[in-house]
């Protein structure tokens, strides 16, 4: 099997690079069919591509559960790129939770390469959730900054990811500044986008990538059409649009196909924008289009009826169009509300990340994910330590229960800042997923405790797994972060019997506190 596993996995590959999405998914599901986990990690990769650019977002967040442990254990730069689009899906599908927790993640990984490239992707994947959750203008701060990064010794394609993802926040400023007619600040908007565009059409070439090629030149003919640059647009869209539908990039061509409406209604066409996007609509039947795709197309829909004199079909579109465009809002201040979004701000004051940082432990109860880490917070713990304690009861299996404390941490935060204090926790619960299992359960339950739970482990095996944590954490690169900088944690651990939670916890704790009474940077059993 692992045979036709290997030629299904190349065939994927190939398919990828010739931007052939559908027989692509089907070797990628073949692939997947392999007994080597490496094999199916790299095929679970390749659907999760071939899915993401179907536009199936729902399916790209299915796949998350099966296959982050699958990468996690083979590939750290699939793994990235995997929550990149992860982070990307949900925000396009308005699961901010999923978004942030999955961008979170690329930011962590990026820090651990210290490279430029991942960390421009990582501000890239934080920049576009925050344009999704609406607030394209932090966005735009921080998309520039990534590219900025980039330009410093990213790879090619990073440079072009930097430069799209900037250049659709840009378009995507316009239409919000927009209105019923374009405005100064609109235009200003994609003034600032058109040299993003072009340059990203002039990277392309050397690529050789047919999908980042109709995104670039969908980008630049969408731009050109609000710009007034009436032949040079049409020609883009046409050529750029019967390349969409040759290799079946459905998004992108409801996306060109608005773009080709709006051009007709910029040159007095509306007939022909009614027939397009009507046309369009009838192709998606019930399969919803891309957000900010529906909104355009309702909003021109709008605007042809209204030329035509059709003013019954004009107020029945306009009526979606608000409905549609009240929905997203409510949906982005409902994200802000619960979401922790201003932690990765270089430049934001310390009296505003504490602020933030306030919000965001007052939001803890409402999720079982700890926003900055991407660890399970109490919640979680509440929800799977007593079921698997249960478990491990019936089965007279070991367990143990560990508290991991962080030493002297206010002192961290006192000296190198609140911004720091957060990098090393983000940077701790890495260390401590790098040296688990699977099967383990690591939460951040406090500031800087955390919580492993480690099923079928006994009070040996949990010491070796808690002192190997001890010692990652110790000998890692901390002055990377911060000159001067070093972190050292504590650790208590209990092991059943008893199956109690609050003994285990208890003896855990006395154990910790015996770790720091005698020096602190060790590890005692109670």
């Amino acid at each position: 099997m692992d045979e036709n596993a290997q030629q299904a996995l190349a065939e994927a590959q190939a398919c990828l690079d010739r931007g052939e999405l559908e027989a692509g998914l089907v070797a990628a599901r073949a692939a997947a069919q392999a007994t080597d986990p490496a094999t199916r990690a790299r095929a679970g990769w390749l659907q999760a591509q071939f899915t993401f650019r179907r536009g199936d977002y729902a399916g790209v967040l299915a796949l998350a559960e099966d296959l982050s442990p699958l990468l996690r254990a083979h590939s750290s730069d699939d793994l990235r790129e995997f929550h990149r689009i992860v982070a990307f899906a949900g925000a396009e599908s308005g699961r901010f939770d999923l978004a942030l927790a999955a961008a979170y993640e690329v930011h962590a990984l990026a820090e651990a390469t210290g490279k430029p490239g991942p960390l421009s992707q990582a501000l890239n994947t934080l920049g576009i959730c925050f344009e999704r959750m609406g607030d394209p203008w932090q966005a735009e701060r921080l998309l520039r900054e990534a590219l900025a990064i980039a330009r410093e010794g990213a790879a090619l394609r990073e440079l072009i990811s930097a430069l799209n993802n900037l250049c659709a926040v840009l378009i995507g400023t316009h239409y919000l500044q927009r209105g019923s007619e374009v405005t100064a600040a609109s235009l200003a908007a994609l003034d600032r986008a058109l040299p993003l565009a072009e340059e990203m059409v002039g990277l392309i070439g050397a690529t050789g990538d047919p999908y980042s090629r109709i995104i670039s030149e969908g980008n630049l003919g969408e731009i050109l059409v609000h710009l007034g640059e009436r032949d040079r647009s049409r020609t883009l869209l046409d050529r750029t649009l019967a390349e969409a539908l040759r290799l079946g990039f459905g998004p992108q061509a409801q996306r060109l196909n608005c773009s080709l409406a709006e051009w007709a209604l910029r040159h007095a066409a509306p007939e022909q924008a009614r027939t397009v996007l009507q046309t369009l609509l009838a192709e998606a039947g019930d399969r919803p289009l891309m957000p900010m795709t529906e909104l355009r197309a309702q909003h021109a829909l709008y605007m042809a009826h209204k030329a035509l004199g059709d003013t019954t079909a004009a107020l029945r579109h306009l009526e979606k169009h608000s409905d549609l465009l009240r929905e997203r809002i409510v949906q982005q201040l409902q994200a802000q509300s619960e979401q922790f979004i201003t932690r990765v701000e270089a430049e934001q004051s310390r009296r505003e990340v504490e602020r933030q940082r306030d919000r965001a432990q007052s939001l803890e109860a409402d999720t079982r994910r700890d926003p900055l880490t991407g660890l399970g917070n109490r919640r979680a713990v509440e929800h799977h330590v007593p079921a698997l304690l249960k478990e491990t009861a019936a089965a007279s299996r070991p367990v143990t229960l560990a508290i991991l404390d962080l030493d002297h941490f206010k002192q961290i935060n006192d000296r190198h800042g609140h911004l720091v204090g957060d990098r090393v926790l983000v940077a701790m619960a890495q260390l401590m997923r790098e040296c688990v299992r699977q099967a383990d359960l690591v939460a951040r339950i406090g500031g800087e405790e955390f919580l492993l739970v480690l099923p079928d482990a006994n009070e040996s095996r949990a010491l070796e797994v808690c002192e190997r944590i001890r010692q990652h954490v110790a000998g890692h690169d901390w002055a990377a972060l911060s000159p001067g900088l070093a972190v050292t944690l504590s650790a208590g651990l209990a092991s059943a019997p008893p199956y109690d939670e609050t003994a285990l916890a208890t003896r855990a704790d006395q154990a910790l506190y015996r770790a720091k009474a005698r020096g602190r940077n060790g590890v005692e059993a109670g």
